[in-house]
């Protein structure tokens, strides 16, 4: 059976000069024939042209993404960090358990609530994965905290949105941060956003309370951690229910940022 010229084509393009031109091997490589038939502008998307001689086929155009580029760029515009010296407060705790470990108590809702004290804490994604846009609804009773991944970068730090079930309360922006601790250990930040001057009074009150959970959830967390309290193997991860929330207006009662 003979090979077409597409498949031979498809074949000899495995090999090819494409790392030498861009300085680097994380790139995606397309045939002009497969641009023009997609009706995609290659100069527009930020393609690069490239060409290749391939013995028994001549002179091939093609057209080059450079991944590490489009990864930095993209990188750069989606950072949402808050640092430490933009932080308006910091929780600080010291972890006895890998990062990894930390990072998945933190992000997996199966996870998450076998030490924090919400009923449920269920999971909302369009794209079919963790990321930015993704939202986690924290229930408290008929009340429901929403946190909405505002920035994504495992197993460093990710930034959250977080609505209050309280009316005309404003947005919080919070980073938690996983850092490397002696020992094996893992030191956590929880850096809170600036507030503008009008919200800081309401948000000092609700980080007061938030304060006082997380000081308690993290006791737990490290008992379970350090194997003094059982770690379920599989936590059932409910369907999102309808909230009855956003009808308080103590932020204290409110679940305090979560």
């Amino acid at each position: 059976m003979k090979s077409s010229p597409d498949v031979i084509l498809v074949h000899r393009l495995l090999k090819n000069t494409v790392c030498e031109k861009v300085g680097g091997c994380a790139y995606a490589l397309y045939s002009d024939a497969a641009i023009r038939a997609m009706g995609v502008d290659p100069v527009a998307q930020g393609l690069i042209a490239h060409r290749e001689t391939i013995d028994i086929i001549g002179d091939v155009t093609l057209w080059v993404r450079d991944l590490e580029a489009a990864w930095q760029q993209d990188d750069a515009q989606r950072r949402m960090e808050v640092t430490r010296a933009d932080a308006h407060a910091m929780l600080e705790f010291d972890i006895a358990a890998p990062r990894q470990t930390v990072w998945e108590f933190l992000t997996v809702p199966g996870q998450w609530q076998q030490w924090w004290d919400a009923d449920t804490i269920v999971e909302e994604s369009g794209k079919g994965r963790r990321g930015v846009g993704t939202k986690n609804h924290c229930m408290h009773g008929n009340h429901t905290v929403v946190e909405e991944l505002l920035d994504w970068h495992p197993a460093d730090y990710f930034t959250v949105g977080i609505t209050l079930p309280v009316p005309d309360a404003p947005r919080i922006v919070m980073t938690r941060a996983v850092l490397d601790g002696p020992d094996g250990t893992t030191h956590l930040e929880l850096r809170l956003a600036k507030p503008k001057p009008k919200d800081r009074a309401f948000v000092d009150g609700a980080l007061a309370k938030y304060a006082e959970r997380m000081t308690r959830a993290i006791a737990g967390l490290r008992s379970m951690l350090e194997g003094k309290q059982p770690v379920s193997d599989a936590v059932e991860e409910p369907a999102l229910t309808r909230s009855s929330g956003r009808f308080l207006t103590d932020p204290v009662k409110s679940g305090a940022l979560r």
